[in-house]
């Protein structure tokens, strides 16, 4: 039994290489619009006082008229006050001289008034944080036994990156089958996403360390690549990543739903990967339930694979990896429980 167990945990160990993001979510500033103005004109009230002195007359009788005819400047008060209410839209009417270069005074403030504009809802983002550190727990076949724990890091620096993976097994597993698996990926940022330079592999397990190498030559279009120290010389095609970039290259570049082919060295061997990826779903995580965005091997028989998923809220980072053994059981998965993320 514990030689079953051993074998079952170094399976699991020896493909987790999945990594995660954190969340950023989607954000409009806030702007202040070109504020109202609105001006009273009281030259109607004026008008009206030479109207209310009229010169003597003979007769008498004209003064209660012109009280009658007193409430004519009334009816200009009450159609100047609402004028703010609709001061885009109706200027002082009773005024038409004045009135029509009124209007033109908030239309000069204006340009002065939008030096924030109003930006769309952020995209899915194409760069990374400076830096970040994710961790997962590792759990053994479907009964969510913890075996151990990974911890992601990156580092963002000049248009150059550098990616780090550490997994180790953790508590019993550590007792019965003590492993470390170490990934290490560096390369540029360029406009086409992450551009690996080199990548190594080591891997610690029954007291003996394997180490595996991959040098990018992009210039000369050849990869140097296999077990130190035995190494050779390969075309490298467009656009090839390694276990730990494709995963962040996938996460600048969501791809649409359906199948994408990628070239994936694991400092070994450089092998095509059939990636199908398929509808948004709901998944829980430690975080919560996440909506995302999963992606599948395509499995051969007799090979081992992997499923990932994708979440959109976490720039469409891994947040969760199920590895597939040969015969096609589900031997492992990884989940994220932590992220932490800085810009500086």
């Amino acid at each position: 039994m514990r030689r079953l167990l051993a074998a079952v945990v170094i399976s699991l160990l020896l493909h987790v290489f999945v990594l995660s993001g954190a969340r950023f979510p989607a954000t409009e500033p806030l702007f202040a619009p070109p504020p109202l103005q609105a001006r009273l004109v009281s030259a109607p009230p004026p008008a009206a006082t030479p109207a209310a002195q009229p010169k003597p007359r003979p007769k008498p009788k004209p003064r209660p008229v012109r009280r009658h005819s007193a409430p004519s400047p009334l009816p200009v008060a009450p159609v100047a006050a609402p004028a703010p209410l609709a001061l885009p839209q109706q200027p002082q009417s009773t005024e038409p001289g004045p009135e029509p270069a009124e209007p033109a005074a908030p239309a000069a403030a204006a340009p002065q008034t939008p030096p924030a504009p109003p930006t769309p809802a952020a995209a899915p983002a194409k760069s990374l944080p400076s830096k970040g550190r994710i961790t997962y727990t590792l759990f053994l076949g479907t009964d969510k036994f913890s075996v151990g724990r990974t911890v992601q890091t990156w580092e963002t620096e000049g248009g150059t990156y550098k990616l780090a993976s550490v997994s180790e097994t953790t508590g019993i597993a550590a007792l019965f089958a003590s492993q470390h698996l170490n990934y290490l990926s560096e390369g540029r940022i360029t406009a086409a996403g992450l551009r690996p330079e080199t990548f190594l592999m080591s891997r610690k397990r029954r007291g003996e360390t394997e180490v595996a190498k991959a040098n990018f030559n992009w210039d000369s279009g050849q990869i140097t690549l296999g077990r130190v120290p035995d190494r050779r010389t390969e075309a490298l095609p467009a656009g090839s990543q390694d276990m730990v970039s494709f995963i962040y290259q996938l996460a600048l570049a969501p791809p649409p739903p359906g199948r994408v082919r990628m070239q994936i060295t694991n400092g070994a061997n450089l092998e095509t990967y059939e990636l199908d990826v398929l509808q948004e779903e709901s998944i829980e995580t430690p975080l919560g339930t996440l909506k995302a965005l999963p992606v599948r091997q395509l499995r051969h028989p007799g090979e081992e694979s992997i499923e990932f998923w994708l979440a959109p809220d976490y720039r469409y980072l891994p947040v969760k990896i199920r590895f597939i053994g040969r015969e096609g059981q589900q031997t492992g998965e990884q989940i994220v429980s932590e992220i932490h993320v800085s810009e500086n």
